[in-house]
């Protein structure tokens, strides 16, 4: 009786090593199949469902008519961290970002009280282009550490070392005002006191410069 020369102790491992082989290639290949069909289904739900962003757009149209803000009447919208100002020159926003470090500023109507000076209550009434009987101390207040700034954002008081930017303001199709954060229209540097001239006339549906000489700079 003749020997089966793969029948041998040697040859029996050999074959199973070999099976065992087989079968971890074709398992790998398996998952990697089933990988890559997972993978793509996800990168098309992707596709078919865009990733939404809980970051607020810089761009917003103010909900309040633009007629109910007036001279002396400012419209703080502090979940968008603006205020909508209006004087006899036009239309302004103010981005309420304190320069200190960067808090959110409170519109008061008295920003001059405990100021340190008291002539700053006549400075704050002076600014921004407004007639005598619509002038008064509004401003802001910082409410992190008392930086205060006049109604044209110009630092006076507190450890901001400068005026709060102004963004730009246009109307949209509907009447609405439109306001954008991301374009500042308006930038001052420390000890720049000097009062922006930079105005929207809604009635002209464009931007004004006003003259210098008729803002006070105090």
């Amino acid at each position: 009786m003749s020997l089966n020369p793969y029948d041998t102790p040697t040859e029996r491992r050999r074959s199973l090593a070999e099976t065992t082989r087989r079968q971890f290639l074709g398992f790998m290949g398996l998952f990697v199949s089933i990988a890559t069909l997972v993978l793509g289904g996800f990168q098309t739900l992707k596709f078919m469902f865009p990733n939404a962003t809980l970051e607020d757009p810089p761009q917003f149209k103010v909900r309040e008519d633009p007629s109910t803000i007036t001279v002396g009447n400012p419209l703080p919208i502090t979940d968008k961290r603006v205020t909508v100002v209006r004087d006899n020159g036009g239309y302004y926003a103010v981005y309420l970002v304190c320069t200190h470090l960067g808090c959110t500023p409170n519109y008061i109507s008295d920003v001059a009280t405990n100021s340190g000076d008291p002539k700053n209550t006549d400075r704050a009434k002076k600014r921004g282009l407004r007639n005598a009987d619509q002038q008064k101390a509004d401003g802001w207040a910082c409410p992190c550490h008392g930086s205060r700034y006049f109604i044209d954002s110009t630092n006076f008081y507190g450890p901001a070392p400068r005026p709060m930017d102004w963004v730009k303001v246009s109307k949209a199709p509907d009447g609405r005002l439109l306001v954008d954060r991301s374009v500042i229209v308006s930038h001052r540097d420390p000890a720049d006191t000097t009062p922006p001239t930079w105005r929207f006339d809604y009635d002209k549906n464009a931007v004004v410069q006003l003259d210098a000489s008729q803002l006070v700079n105090s």
